[in-house]
């Protein structure tokens, strides 16, 4: 009788402990859809093996993040993002798929922003990784939306937004449409991300040998950037795709062979040689209503800190001397 029962509460734990087990891997996985990663790789023709190597990351974290049963690091998602030239939000939302929009080239809102984060929008990827590292902290978090410097400032000045990342040379960044208090970001080159099997060494040998050029939208800092290089140069821009992002500029020169305005963080990723263009200056621009923000704040405290300074230090391509200074 004694073993029997022994057996039976063995039993009932071993029942217990995969109950358990299987309740962890759901609220792990709860963090993130994994049927986002898994189709999107499908879709793009990648195996694990694949994946892991272009993010940088092992196979057994891609398995581990399809099965839902890991959330990868802040560094780690976004290569994952990058390798899969996706937004990181699409991919680690949470299960509801709430994402950001855009229409007619401006910043559209989710229908509802969690928690009371300060809503801002701009181009850096180093956004994202202030995103995740803030989340959870309700009120003190920030919800990033992907945008031109000029989309981001029109968003600010209709209040579809709190805040605007903008960037441009030291002196010359673009004026506030409404008063606003600022903090550093960062400062980055814009440049020529040029692929390796190209014989051009420059703009102007880009230009003159017809080698087709990824562009950005008009009202873009970056796309701006080009255009004065090559007026300086005396030469005519060809015309050709545009697209939304340094880092799909950057991964679509390097799919097609050719170059592409971007920054030299996201030229290194997609393995373009780098040719620098301008120095940029990167700010962040909130409201002054919205200066009190705890968002903004915890932000701005953010940027100081050595664990933000080295997550954004692997994307390489970043001078962060100044971050989180005010305006």
């Amino acid at each position: 009788m004694g073993d029997r029962n022994e057996n039976r509460n063995r039993g009932e734990d071993r029942d217990r402990g995969e109950d358990r087990d299987r309740g962890e891997d759901r609220d792990r996985g709860e963090a993130h859809d994994p049927s986002r990663i898994r189709e999107l790789r499908a879709h793009r023709g990648m195996t694990q093996a694949q994946l892991a190597a272009a993010a940088g990351v092992s196979r057994q974290l891609i398995a581990a993040v399809e099965a839902g049963v890991n959330t990868p690091s802040v560094e780690a998602a976004l290569r994952l993002a990058q390798a899969l030239d996706a937004d990181v939000e699409l991919l680690f939302g949470d299960r509801s798929g709430r994402r950001p929009q855009r229409s007619h080239g401006a910043v559209q809102l989710p229908a509802r922003p969690e928690q009371g984060a300060l809503v801002l929008a701009g181009c850096d990827p180093a956004l994202q990784i202030a995103e995740r590292m803030l989340a959870g902290a309700g009120a003190a978090s920030i919800l990033a939306l992907h945008a031109t410097t000029d989309a981001a400032l029109t968003a600010l000045g209709a209040g579809e937004v709190q805040a605007a990342v903008v960037h441009g040379p030291p002196g010359r960044l673009p004026r506030a449409p409404l008063p606003v208090s600022g903090v550093q970001l960062a400062g980055w080159q814009v440049g020529i991300g040029i692929a390796p099997a190209l014989s051009a060494r420059s703009l102007a040998d880009c230009l003159q040998r017809g080698v087709p050029i990824v562009q950005r939208p008009p009202g873009a800092a970056g796309q701006q950037a080009l255009e004065r290089a090559a007026a300086a140069l005396g030469l005519t821009l060809p015309g050709g795709m545009a697209v939304a992002s340094h880092r799909e500029a950057a991964r679509a020169a390097a799919a097609r062979g050719c170059a592409a305005v971007t920054t030299e963080g996201e030229a290194r990723l997609a393995g373009l040689r780098f040719v620098a263009l301008e120095p940029h200056t990167v700010q962040i621009w909130v409201a002054q209503r919205d200066r009190a923000h705890p968002g903004f704040q915890a932000l701005a405290e953010l940027l100081c800190g050595d664990a933000f300074a080295a997550a954004v230090g692997r994307l390489g391509g970043y001078e962060l001397s100044g971050a989180g200074a005010l305006i």
